[in-house]
């Protein structure tokens, strides 16, 4: 079920345990050499959670000086926090204008005018926040539920696609568009294009399953099955984009994606009727969080906005601790289809905020 956890007000506590965080050795690139790293947090008190599906792709990652660095190469494995602990941001990340070359890195204050005057709504739902009497029992909190699965397209991914999309000067929509995913993006492009009359190409990996790429192919998109992974698919995407002159619609390293995201944390903001503690968010590209990070933390920077991400497919974390941007040696099989192995350049915005 896609969703996002909340708290209700709650006098309850989730406190971390063990006493110290287990943190593995982690390994420096291919040097060989190892060094240790704990950090203790504070417990929680009400907790709330984010919980959309895993976003089924992660990204792509090059550094910003040219000629293009190779990435970092690390273990998934290097860097692991036990049950209830919070990994912390390393003084080695770097924000601002590092990692985007030339372009200034957006601020709070840009991203929440964007999200603000988003288009989400001409085809997306305000969607509820759903109180789970259960999950809050089990964990002595109140959680609620960011029920995105109400969604049309059963995703919260419809949000950032089309905000996009509809920002898109006429010319360009004429031309088309083109996007690579394994699901819930290329519904969102598909139901997008069909609102707003132009032609979508839809490359997905061939390992989709067929119940997808014909749900896609309904809602009157072109589908075209290409590699055998995510970043296969990708790469043939935007070869083709300039081939064709078409616009690449990415599924999270947008501004105007992001802030479409970021239009569930207005909402949660809004719909929460007593104090907000934590929202937690599954990472997959980044787009989701970035996005409910960046409004929540405009306007209730009391609040915690924490990533949850795959232990096998932990770029983001990974990302944060080394400041920089990796490669994965690998990635879980379950997260094969769904997630690259290389981490985002957005995903930084989190660490700004």
């Amino acid at each position: 079920m896609d969703s996002v956890l909340l708290p209700r007000p709650s006098s309850a506590y989730l406190r971390p345990f063990p006493p110290r965080p287990a943190v593995g050795s982690l390994r420096q690139g291919t040097t060989g050499s190892f060094f240790r790293r704990r950090r203790a947090i504070p417990p929680l008190a009400s907790v709330a959670v984010a919980s959309p599906k895993i976003a089924e792709e992660s990204a792509s990652r090059t550094v910003s000086s040219s000629p293009t660095v190779p990435l970092k190469r690390v273990s998934p494995e290097s860097l692991h926090y036990a049950s209830g602990y919070l990994g912390g941001i390393s003084d080695k990340t770097l924000v601002g204008t590092g990692y985007f070359g030339a372009n200034v890195l957006p601020t709070k204050t840009d991203y929440l005018t964007d999200i603000l005057s988003s288009r989400v709504y001409d085809v997306a739902i305000e969607s509820p926040l759903q109180f789970a009497p259960k999950l809050s029992h089990r964990l002595g909190v109140d959680l609620s539920l960011k029920r995105e699965d109400l969604q049309p397209m059963f995703s919260f991914k419809l949000r950032g696609a089309y905000n996009m999309m509809a920002k898109l000067p006429k010319e360009l929509l004429e031309r088309g568009v083109i996007c690579s995913s394994a699901g819930n993006h290329a519904q969102g492009v598909a139901l997008a294009a069909r609102k707003l009359g132009c032609e979508a190409v839809i490359v997905m990996p061939v390992t989709t399953p067929e119940i997808k790429w014909k749900s896609v192919q309904d809602l009157g998109a072109t589908v075209v099955l290409k590699g055998d992974s995510y970043d296969e698919a990708q790469l043939y995407a935007k070869q083709r984009a300039i081939r064709e002159d078409r616009t690449f619609v990415p599924p999270f390293d947008h501004r105007d994606v992001i802030s479409g995201q970021g239009t569930i944390g207005l909402e949660i903001i809004r719909q929460t009727t007593g104090p907000l503690h934590a929202i937690f968010v599954p990472v997959g590209g980044g787009g989701l969080i970035a996005g409910i990070a960046a409004y929540t933390k405009s306007v209730c920077p009391e609040v915690k906005v924490i990533g949850v991400e795959p232990f096998d497919a932990n770029a983001m974390a990974l990302s944060l601790h080394y400041g920089e941007r990796v490669m994965l040696e690998r990635v879980g099989v379950l997260q094969m289809v769904w997630l690259s192995k290389r981490s985002e350049k957005k995903l930084f915005v989190c660490a700004e905020v």
